[in-house]
């Protein structure tokens, strides 16, 4: 029941804490077989949230059991909202005896005909690459496959949540479901070594995940990498993408990225670092970003109108949603110091303000309004949208002005600039080509 009533509303929010959600890759996950959504694990629980409220099946998932025991947990809640605990073997071995019995209500949820969301990884961290998986993911597959001597349909959906950046509010998030691993193929096997079976399923799995994420191998490569993130998402004009798109370019591009520095020698990856630091300084000490760059500060007056006439309905939703936001802010400051969570809990905790805020606000709207007050919360919601939109356009405006601004002042900075970054283009996609080059001889 609770599952059902979450659903609506976190899709909503998914599009107000999202500035784009790519989605791709569907066909690839079967509409009816029992499948396990497997997929890279770098927040909380973003990506269960995610994986479910972009599904019309049901969706169980397994979550560290830790997470029932938080202060700000709701244990009741998420049961009800098909979170099951699995225990890990630093929460003791009492509570990891539980488990078997977990194996098996999660088996047979499963070959009920529903989706199962698991992340191999066990825990969370908020970065650009994978860690160890464990088996539990394989066991359980090849559990419910051997349910049925491996004659019914069984499937694993090796998918990938990349985010642009973990924690930020509005930035953006590409999921990809890739080609399904059918559990057929692991029949022989697990009949003559089951624990064989599950290690070489769980290594299977990883390189399919690994085809659908970004990584970035090395830590000290992040900074290089979002750079040139930044730098050709703009060349490639993804700005321009639909809020909620299928764009698979998107995907590939952000792992192009990622696979070039990875691969390139030190001494490449070190000129490439001097470039790219130095355009970004002199961005930032210009108060330019490389979206106006790439743009040349042209004027639109489709978004200067837009970002004017929607300037009335914007301060409505900055003043209507006041409340709702600011309480789920703070008790998201208040109570959750790890930013593993930030970006979970604070879609949870706008979820519960929003809720609570609408109950007087229908009570005391349905007096003056009748049944029309049950319309207020969704209105109030539709203009805190609009207050996003309309704050990201004036910003893009304001943006594409100070460019123009400083060109009239200081045209041989801007040229300068123009030549640094078309340099920096050209030197990151000759190294692209090297590595492909590399690649495939």
């Amino acid at each position: 029941m609770i599952y059902q009533l979450l659903r609506f509303p976190l899709v909503i929010l998914f599009f107000f804490y999202y500035k784009r959600i790519y989605l791709t890759g569907r066909t690839a996950l079967s509409s009816k077989a029992p499948t396990i959504v497997a997929t890279n694990h770098s927040t909380a629980f973003i990506e269960q949230i995610l994986i479910a409220g972009l599904q019309r099946r049901s969706v169980f998932f397994w979550a560290r059991g830790s997470v029932f025991e938080e202060k700000w947990s709701l244990p009741n809640v998420f049961r009800q909202a098909h979170l099951i605990p699995i225990w890990r073997p630093q929460e003791g071995l009492k509570k990891m005896q539980q488990n078997q019995q977990i194996f098996k209500d999660s088996k047979d949820i499963l070959l009920e005909g529903n989706l199962f969301f698991i992340a191999p990884e066990g825990n969370s961290v908020p970065e650009k690459r994978l860690r160890t998986f464990k088996t539990g993911t394989a066991r359980l597959a090849l559990l419910s496959a051997a349910e049925s001597n491996f004659e019914d349909d069984v499937f694993i959906s090796p998918t990938g949540v990349n985010y642009t950046y973990h924690c930020d509010f509005r930035s953006e998030v590409i999921i990809n479901f890739g080609p399904a691993i059918d559990l057929r193929n692991y029949k022989t096997l697990y009949y003559e070594n089951p624990s064989a079976a599950a290690h070489q399923l769980t290594k299977d799995l990883k390189i399919a995940i690994a085809k659908e994420v970004v990584i970035i191998d090395s830590k000290e490569d992040e900074a290089l990498v979002e750079q040139l993130h930044v730098l050709m998402r703009n060349e490639e004009q993804h700005y321009k993408d639909a809020t909620y798109s299928s764009n698979p370019h998107r995907l590939r591009l952000e792992q192009e990225v990622a696979n070039t520095c990875n691969q390139i020698t030190p001494a490449q990856k070190e000129a490439l670092k001097e470039q790219a630091d130095s355009y970004f300084n002199q961005l930032q000490t210009n108060r330019l970003n490389d979206q106006s760059m790439e743009q040349q500060g042209a004027f639109s007056f489709g978004k200067t109108a837009a970002a004017l006439l929607l300037t009335p309905l914007a301060l409505l939703g900055w003043i209507g949603s006041f409340i709702p936001v600011s309480s789920a802010r703070y008790l998201r400051n208040k109570n959750v110091e790890d930013p593993q969570f930030w970006a979970a809990m604070a879609i949870v905790f706008s979820l519960l303000t929003w809720f609570l805020y609408s109950i007087p606000m229908v009570a005391l709207g349905a007096y003056f309004l009748g049944w029309k007050a049950f319309l207020l919360p969704l209105l109030l919601v539709g203009l805190q949208y609009i207050a996003y939109v309309q704050k990201e356009q004036l910003q893009d405006v304001l943006n594409n002005r100070t460019y123009r601004q400083l060109q009239k002042k200081q045209a041989n900075l801007i040229e300068l600039l123009q030549k640094e970054r078309k340099a920096l283009v050209t030197q990151y996609l000759l190294l692209t080509k090297e590595e492909l080059v590399l690649s495939t001889s």
